[in-house]
Parts: structure tokens; C-alpha cells; sequence
């Protein structure tokens, strides 16, 4: 029985634990980031790519928005809607990228926000390219090959004896 509370205490310890790091790891990520932004100050938006938008806002700020996932279709339609509450854009919100149907915006795929990173006009390019940049391969080694051989089962032997 006491092998069960230790298992049990030492399970709970794990949880709180990962719960601590993650919350530390989400810290540092969002140490230059905002979760949101005021939905009165975005002036306008470009869609860059499936995964990545810019929001320019009044000021000289622009928010670089980095989706956790692909939102395919995003860098195709190149629009998307919106819907808040409380007049804040924040991440884990939901955009719909919005398809051309002939005299109408049809609302599509759904994707969700990821966080506000403030970044200049300026900085705009360079951005651009460090997200789009591949990363350098390393070279593998081939495998070196290995000569197998395989002994006969005397019990499948096939010729009579």
C-alpha cells in the first residue's frame, strides 16, 4: 500500500513539475511578445504567407504573427475575418480566411492566432527572410553495408533422409 502512495506522490510531483516548466517555457516566449492587441489600433494587415501575417497599427508598430500551425489557403485568399468581444485580437483567437465567390466573401478554413511580436517597418524584410530562410543541412554519412548470411533450419530441411 505504502508503494502505491509513494508512486502516487511522485506521479503528482512530475505533473506539478511539467506544469512549472511549461509555464516557464511559455514565459521566455512570450517575453518580446504580446498575447494581444487593441482591435482599434490595426489600420490594416498582410497575409505574408500560411503561417505568418503582419498587423500594422497606428503607431509606427507593426505585430508579426506567427500561427502555431499552416493555415492553408491563408497565402492564397490573402484575407481573413475576425470576431471579438472585447475589442482585444489575442492569440489562441480564431481567424476564417475569407474566399472569393463570385460577388461574396465566402468565410472558409478557421486558424488560430499565434502571439504579437512588435517589430518596426523597417525590420519588415529582414524578418521576412529569416522566417524563409531553409535551415543548413548536414550531411549524412552512407550506411555501410553488411553481408548477411542465413543458415538452413534442420528442421525444414527438405530433403529426405
Amino acid at each position: 500500500m505504502t508503494k502505491q502512495i509513494y508512486t502516487l506522490m511522485l506521479l503528482t510531483c512530475l505533473v506539478n513539475l511539467f506544469a512549472v516548466v511549461s509555464s516557464l517555457a511559455d514565459e521566455v516566449i512570450v517575453e518580446n511578445a504580446r498575447k494581444c492587441i487593441s482591435t482599434r489600433t490595426v489600420k490594416r494587415t498582410e497575409v505574408v504567407d500560411d503561417l505568418t501575417i503582419l498587423f500594422f497599427t497606428r503607431g509606427k508598430t507593426v505585430y508579426l504573427n506567427i500561427l502555431p500551425r499552416q493555415c492553408r489557403g491563408l497565402s492564397q485568399d490573402r484575407r481573413f475575418s475576425y470576431s471579438t468581444s472585447f475589442g482585444r485580437l489575442c492569440n489562441r483567437d480564431n481567424i476564417r480566411v475569407l474566399r472569393d465567390a463570385g460577388m461574396s466573401l465566402q468565410e472558409g478554413r478557421s486558424c488560430r492566432l499565434g502571439y504579437f511580436y512588435p517589430i518596426t517597418k523597417e525590420d519588415i524584410p529582414a524578418v521576412i527572410e529569416e522566417l524563409h530562410r531553409l535551415p543548413e543541412s548536414v550531411p549524412v554519412s552512407p550506411a555501410q553495408t553488411e553481408e548477411i548470411t542465413l543458415e538452413a533450419d534442420e528442421s525444414q530441411d527438405p530433403t529426405p533422409h
